[in-house]
């Protein structure tokens, strides 16, 4: 009982360390030479750039996700890694943490720059700095960004992504349940009258679990999006704004653990 988790370690971690410096060092430096070549040959013959060609950051994420199979169900039936109709969703977009992997696969789905620490940004190494140099990273540092800082940085983008819960949480206790929401990025967008679309996908952390030493080349998704955005300017006070973004996340939560009850089997872990 003791022989068989000790050899799946031994072997599971040694191939996501392969895969994880593949996708930060290796790949970025492929997909920069690819991805100017295919830009320039559409742009010569004036053809349209398709998104996942729009900067070298979508191309590298787009290869990820189709080398480690990635597959969405929807809940509404918008089986697409991109979230339907996503260039004209308009101001904060609240997706669930999971693992190194929501890095990839919830920028795709938002087609949107992401708020990271400096150091996320460390630690994916080329990939990282690929994307701050699109302009697809909204870079800040714990301690000495300010609120004003970010919402400066923020106000430049039509849309940006943020994880409200301020931390991965596949390996925690309550997993699959709702965590917390932190204050910062809800009162930043609060702040800057930018609308709150919640979006929950489940099974992410499938893709690349850095916690547990696991990584899957197919793994299916689950997503639930709340029907309507959170408005901050039809709430009079923060407090009832972020009563009501807990609220949508609840029930956007619920949705996609139920729907992945129902393809998977089994009972959806619920509040």
């Amino acid at each position: 009982q003791l022989v068989h988790p000790l050899l799946c370690m031994l072997i599971s971690w040694p191939i996501l360390i392969f895969d994880v410096l593949l996708w930060v060092i290796v790949m970025p430096l492929v997909v920069l030479p690819v991805w100017c070549a295919c830009w320039s040959i559409l742009k010569l013959a004036r053809q349209p750039v398709p998104m996942w060609l729009t900067t070298p950051w979508e191309t590298l994420q787009s290869w990820f996700l189709v080398f480690h199979g990635v597959r969405v169900i929807d809940a509404e039936g918008a089986n697409t890694w991109r979230l339907p109709n996503v260039q004209n969703l308009e101001g904060c977009i609240m997706m669930n943490h999971r693992s190194w992997g929501d890095f990839v696969i919830d920028p795709t789905m938002a087609f949107a720059p992401v708020v990271a620490r400096a150091a996320a940004i460390g630690a994916t190494l080329f990939a990282g700095l690929i994307g701050l140099f699109c302009g697809r990273v909204v870079l800040i540092f714990r301690g000495w960004t300010t609120r004003q800082q970010l919402k400066e940085k923020c106000d430049k983008h039509k849309r940006y992504l943020i994880f409200p819960e301020g931390t991965r949480r596949a390996s925690a206790p309550d997993a699959d349940q709702p965590g917390a929401l932190r204050p910062g990025g809800l009162k930043n967008a609060y702040e800057s009258g930018h609308a709150a679309h919640i979006v929950v996908t489940v099974n992410k952390e499938l893709i690349w679990d850095e916690r547990r030493g696991n990584v899957s080349c197919s793994t299916t998704l689950y997503r639930a999006r709340h029907p309507t955005p959170v408005f901050p300017d039809a709430f009079p006070t923060f407090d009832s704004f972020v009563a009501a973004v807990e609220e949508a996340w609840k029930t956007t939560w619920a949705r996609a653990y139920e729907l992945r009850a129902k393809h998977e089997g089994g009972r959806a872990t619920l509040m």
